[in-house]
């Protein structure tokens, strides 16, 4: 307070001079100050109860009581209330006393000692004004103490607590401090490690933060919790007790187990993913890039990340079309690639492009939306659908072929069965009938000779027409190959097979594969030489046929043209063989064929 204040002085005295003399000596340092004079127990009762004082000025030897029962009735009632005794009476052990019970301070009435009055009174409202800063301060600490929602401690060297807030009480399970300071502190430790290790850095630093480790609760039940603590020591350094917090990080702890659980298992499916799966953010520029990403597009993760998208792996005709999606999407139009499978062209490091399928969602965060898209080469799919094609339109062409070819072989033999064998017969049939007319006119010898010499003419027909079946027979099947084997029919053809017996179905296979070949040679080689030959590796008979002469081309091997070729494929697919043919420009062509051997009477081969 200042000398300007207002003060509420209460005065006990029973001498009324003293009482002038306090006052004068008073008002000359604080001019503003109100009294209130007490001359008896009733008046300084109601005094005490009613009022608020300032301070209190005192005498010790009082008629009806004495100055130290004043000063304890006075703290009683007002704790922070200065008292200042002011007596011509007394002795140090009383005075003494009077400090114990919270006189704030002793000054005689004698004339050497009393002009210290004022100044008495200047220090005892300056104590009252600091025990009141104290008070607040301590009130205010113990508020924060007991409101705070971290849990606050401090126990002793043998590890006694001394000491702790309602949060910390909670937090292990404790209803009461008392409760809670039965048990020793180093008992919650769930962990003998653990509090080791804390103790040996409190004690080598004096001071630990952020320390997490586990503890039990009443119930028994772990939880996880954040230490901050400090050792608190005397003047002569020795250890008066720890101090310090403790934060329940049960529920962070439970949520990183769980995001490091999910980050595995995210990292398990892109790592084991074939398809490449990439994330972007809303600039466009890239977050994830999994090992199947870094394999198709030839690319490195780490040299990838956080590059702009467009750049890395899409075709520089394509980049600023995806630019414009993404800027015309984050401001609020239609997602037109969302949630659908499309293909598109990508690029690799390289620079070649290549044929994806692509599929794009959003990742729902908060804050600005992530792109994810899943992406699938398809260049061997291509590949396979565009052979798939190839093959059913060589199918269609070899189809139509075939009827061609079967039309025009019907046409063939009705010919040659009404040219030659028809004609045969109708000439033999007239012969037949004039021999039976002139048989009956038959008169004299030389009619007989006539008759005798066209009789020798009929076997000569026959014989001509016989000739003319076999030979329709033979185009149709060589009967050589039913009669005597696959080795007979080639040397009919070329007199150079060994004797293979492979059953009708597979010689006439190999042998029909064989003619064309050879057929092939004399139409298209222009070869002066043919090596054949015809051997047995293992299950497999192999029958290679090579010519000298100008080589087949890759357009000609594989054109939908190359009817005969693909009737030789198509021959050895359904015995499971295979025909593969070898063009060598100005080298000739080399044919080989691989069947698998089926003899007769064999079982049938899964």
């Amino acid at each position: 307070m200042t000398v300007d204040d207002v003060l509420n002085i209460l005065i006990v005295d029973d001498n009324p001079d003293d009482r002038a003399l306090v006052r004068r000596e008073i008002t000359r340092e604080f001019p503003n100050c109100q009294f209130r004079q007490v001359i008896n127990a009733r008046e300084l009762s109601q005094a005490i109860g009613a009022t608020r004082w300032d301070l209190v000025v005192t005498d010790y030897q009082l008629r009806w009581t004495d100055g130290l029962t004043v000063v304890l009735a006075v703290k009683g009632r007002w704790p922070e209330c200065p008292v200042i005794m002011f007596t011509g009476s007394g002795n140090e052990e009383i005075a003494v006393q009077a400090m114990k019970a919270g006189l704030d301070d002793y000054v005689l009435k004698s004339p050497k000692h009393y002009v210290r009055l004022a100044s008495a009174v200047h220090m005892g409202l300056e104590r009252a004004k600091q025990r009141k800063t104290l008070h607040e301060a301590e009130r205010r600490y113990q508020s924060l103490f007991d409101d705070v929602p971290v849990g606050l401690f401090r126990f002793g060297p043998d590890g006694t607590i001394v000491d702790a807030n309602p949060a910390l009480m909670e937090m292990l399970g404790y209803p009461d401090r008392e409760s809670l300071s039965a048990v020793k502190a180093l008992n919650f430790f769930a962990n003998a490690e653990e509090r080791h290790r804390l103790l040996k850095a409190l004690k080598l630093s004096g001071i630990i933060r952020l320390f997490e480790t586990q503890f039990y609760r009443r119930d028994g039940k772990i939880i996880w919790a954040e230490v901050n603590a400090r050792v608190i020591r005397n003047d002569q350094d020795k250890v008066i007790c720890y101090e310090g917090s403790l934060e329940d990080i049960t529920i962070r702890k439970e949520a990183e187990q769980s995001l490091r659980e999910s980050e595995a298992r995210k990292g398990s499916i892109l790592n084991s993913a074939l398809d490449a799966i990439i994330t972007i953010n809303d600039h466009g520029r890239i977050t994830e890039f999994n090992p199947a990403a870094e394999k198709i597009f030839g690319r490195v993760r780490a040299e990838v990340m956080g590059n702009e998208l467009a750049e890395v792996i899409i075709p520089p005709s394509l980049r600023d079309k995806h630019r414009r999606g993404l800027e015309r999407f984050l401001a609020g139009g239609q997602a037109t690639m969302l949630g659908k499978r499309i293909e598109i062209m990508a690029m690799r490091a390289d620079g070649k492009e290549f044929p994806v399928e692509l599929a794009i969602t959003k990742v729902n965060l908060d804050g600005p939306p992530m792109f994810t898209g899943f992406v699938r080469d398809i260049t061997e799919r291509r590949r396979a659908e565009k052979q798939l094609r190839d093959s059913r339109e060589q199918l269609r062409a070899l189809a139509a072929y075939l009827q061609s070819v079967r039309e025009e072989e019907r046409t063939r033999i009705a010919r040659e069965v009404h040219d030659e064998l028809g004609q045969g017969l109708t000439g033999l049939k007239m012969d037949l009938a004039s021999l039976e007319k002139k048989v009956a006119e038959v008169s004299d010898t030389e009619d007989l000779q006539q008759f005798e010499e066209k009789l020798e003419e009929l076997p000569v027909r026959v014989d001509t027409i016989i000739a003319i079946v076999r030979k329709i027979a033979t185009e149709l099947r060589p009967p050589v190959l039913d009669d005597l084997g696959l080795e007979a029919a080639i040397e009919w053809q070329i007199n150079e097979f060994e004797k293979i017996d492979l059953g009708p179905d597979r010689a006439t296979a190999v042998f029909r594969i064989f003619q064309e070949t050879l057929t092939n040679v004399v139409r298209h080689a222009d070869a002066t030489q043919v090596d054949i030959h015809l051997r047995e590796e293992g299950d497999k008979l192999i029958l290679e046929v090579q010519d000298n002469g100008r080589g087949m081309t890759g357009s000609e091997l594989s054109g939908t043209r190359s009817l005969g070729l693909l009737g030789m494929r198509e021959r050895a697919t359904m015995l499971d063989g295979e025909v593969n043919i070898i063009g060598r420009q100005g080298k000739g062509t080399t044919v080989g064929v691989r069947i698998p051997i089926h003899r007769p009477g064999e079982g049938s081969k899964k």
